[in-house]
């Protein structure tokens, strides 16, 4: 039988070749090619008219076959991403938050109860309130030296005849914090009166004999910017964070913390009782892997709703309609849902619980019939589905010569082997 290339131009001109990431080995190929040929020995001669539309249904029936048959493939596959890959996750984000830092760390527990009593807290200095537009200070240089657990940063003020006590805080604020020596200074305002606010960049008690992460040390003669000012006034003490582990206490200097060095962890705001954290199932790609299911089989559905009148020799409805019909309840526990329609919808939480709980991976896993009934039916599609579009029988073989030629098997059969499958 002689194959038609128009099939051939309308796929190359109006879709998009799809790029697959699946291999076939050797032994797969062949015995695609005995199915065919097995298929042929048997085909009957036939003419077929190649509407746009017909092509178009031809080709959707093959690739809506192939993504379902690729999805219940992964599904089955413990070792797949959909079960493997691990994501952080908390009870309550906005006590504990978090993230995987070592992807595929082994030594980290599903779970582990945490517990925040108190948060890490920085080290803060407010200023004496001084008049805004008073003028404290003589016209000079003014100098002091901020000591910080790193560094001795010394500092020149310079004073201009006019300066206010705002203007001069504000040369203040603006020296510290272009040093960037870990101290932020911040201007606060207070009707027609102002001070300075000094902040640590650190958090947590330091191991200094004071407790303190900086503090001002007036430098030279004259005007005492530090004493003036009272720079050193503490508005609150540094404080280490006291949290708990499953119960076992722990402090630390910082809100941030890492487990095992695979897990980080930030402490937002004190606790009222244990927040669950951990490593759960990444239900994104399972969810797009369903999503590509559930549009290829409802895809069936869509097209053999549109194509009544366009029977071939073969019922796609009656093909498709019963393959998960016996599987509904146990669909419908995993977040698989069938309407009444019988087209197929996700119930996301419901799917993500059951990654979560494993009944997913249980379900395929243990359900190896339902992949058998799906690998069925998509080989009859991605067979033959041409045998699912309207044409008209010229002949058929006969009985005692029958040829076993692969290629014409349908003007569509080519396809099997191009780039687009």
């Amino acid at each position: 039988m002689k194959v038609n290339s128009n099939i051939y131009n309308h796929l190359g001109t109006n879709t998009v070749p799809k790029k697959r990431t699946t291999t076939h080995k050797s032994s797969e190929l062949k015995a695609i090619y005995t199915k065919m040929a097995q298929y042929n020995k048997s085909s009957p001669l036939y003419m077929l008219s190649l509407s746009d539309n017909k092509q178009e249904q031809i080709i959707n029936i093959k690739e809506s076959a192939l993504s379902l048959r690729y999805s219940i493939q992964s599904f089955g596959n413990p070792d797949d991403d959909m079960y493997s890959k691990k994501i952080f996750s908390s009870s309550d984000n906005s006590a504990v938050s978090g993230s995987l830092k070592k992807t595929g760390a082994t030594n980290i527990p599903d779970s582990l109860d945490i517990d925040v009593e108190s948060l890490a807290t920085e080290q803060v200095n407010l200023s004496k309130f001084v008049i805004s537009n008073e003028f404290s200070l003589v016209p000079k240089e003014h100098r002091f030296t901020l000591e910080t657990l790193n560094t001795s940063a010394h500092f020149g003020i310079t004073v201009n005849k006019g300066d206010s006590n705002l203007e001069v805080q504000s040369k203040l604020v603006n020296y510290i914090n272009n040093r960037n020596i870990g101290v932020n200074a911040s201007l606060i305002k207070d009707g027609s009166s102002s001070a300075i606010m000094f902040t640590s960049a650190e958090t947590g008690r330091p191991a200094t004999d004071d407790g303190l992460h900086f503090s001002f040390i007036p430098d030279g003669a004259g005007q005492n910017v530090v004493n003036l000012f009272e720079l050193n006034n503490i508005k609150s003490l540094p404080s280490n964070s006291s949290f708990s582990i499953n119960g076992d206490k722990h402090v630390s200097s910082s809100n941030h913390i890492s487990i095992n060095q695979a897990i980080e962890l930030d402490f937002h705001k004190v606790t009222n009782g244990p927040v669950k954290v951990g490593l759960v199932t990444d239900s994104n790609h399972a969810l797009a892997q369903l999503e590509n299911f559930t549009t290829a089989y409802n895809g069936l559905l869509d097209i053999s709703s549109t194509s009544k009148s366009q029977i071939g020799t073969r019922n796609l409805g009656t093909d498709i309609s019963g393959i998960l019909s016996k599987y509904k309840s146990s669909m419908e526990q995993i977040g698989i849902i069938t309407q009444d329609d019988g087209k197929l919808t996700i119930d996301k939480e419901q799917v993500t619980q059951s990654l979560v709980s494993g009944s997913f991976n249980e379900f395929f896993s243990n359900n190896t019939s339902i992949a058998s009934d799906i690998e069925k039916a998509t080989n009859r599609l991605v067979l033959d589905p041409i045998a699912y579009v309207n044409k008209t029988i010229v002949s058929y073989p006969k009985a005692g010569n029958k040829l076993n030629n692969t290629y014409t098997q349908s003007l569509y059969s080519g396809l099997m082997y191009n780039n687009y499958a």
